[in-house]
């Protein structure tokens, strides 16, 4: 906001208010002059914005815009024809770029069977050269998660991995002041298991053996969730 201001904004045009969703942002999504909403986070919520925003209030003349981004169990998939050391990094890089904080976040990868231990052992290499601390440090790559709450979340989903996969890497918060989760990836994962269905929102990955191509396509759209995905292959007929 200060640099908007900064570069000449008239006063009135960018207004930023802070609070709690369900003070703040319910106010502004009932509000009558409100004619846009743009909405980033939880399907749960998000939900809710399109119900309220919907309801016309006294005083409203339009009906309300409303654009929402919500969560993703997004795929990464990858046959016997790709590229292993890019995929690795693309992996390792989407599952805990922002700690796995954001609705993009590559959280599952779906592995062919004949690349399946290869691959996963360059995951895990990738995974192994991050360096964890305080963000604002230019060689740190995994910062902390945003609060108590999310550590303790994320801690939870990690505990219902271990009955679901076998720990390969991570699997607990590291010492020291602010919420630091270890970079963790679950090998074996089923398709439907709970850490490959439901959205965690932090550093864990979850992969996932298939059987051939159309086993890894058919896991990577079997989710209630359908934000983002991608596939790594030399094949261009299956590209296409």
């Amino acid at each position: 906001a200060e640099i908007f201001t900064e570069l000449g904004l008239p006063p009135g045009v960018l207004n930023l208010l802070t609070g709690r969703g369900e003070v703040v942002g319910e106010a502004l999504v009932d509000h009558p002059q409100i004619r846009f909403i743009a909405f980033t986070g939880s399907r749960e919520v998000g939900v809710r914005i399109y119900e309220r925003a919907a309801r016309v209030h006294p005083g409203q003349r339009w009906l309300k815009r409303v654009q929402l981004e919500m969560g993703g169990k997004n795929a990464v998939v990858v046959d016997e024809t790709a590229d292993l050391d890019l995929a690795a990094r693309a992996i390792s890089a989407s599952a805990f770029g922002f700690q796995g904080q954001k609705c993009s976040a590559g959280s599952r990868a779906v592995i062919a069977e004949p690349i399946y231990d290869e691959l996963v052992s360059r995951i895990l290499a990738q995974a192994r050269q991050l360096k964890a601390g305080d963000p604002v440090d230019p060689e740190v790559n995994l910062g902390p998660v945003i609060d108590g709450d999310a550590e303790e979340k994320i801690l939870d989903y990690i505990q219902i991995g271990r009955g679901e996969g076998e720990l390969l890497l991570g699997g607990s918060r590291r010492p020291g002041a602010g919420h630091l989760i270890e970079p963790t990836i679950f090998g074996g994962v089923a398709p439907d298991a709970r850490i490959a269905q439901e959205e965690i929102f932090g550093p864990v990955l979850a992969v996932i053996r298939a059987r051939d191509f159309e086993d890894g396509i058919r896991i990577a759209n079997g989710t209630d969730y359908g934000l983002t995905g991608s596939y790594f292959s030399r094949d261009p007929q299956r590209i296409a």
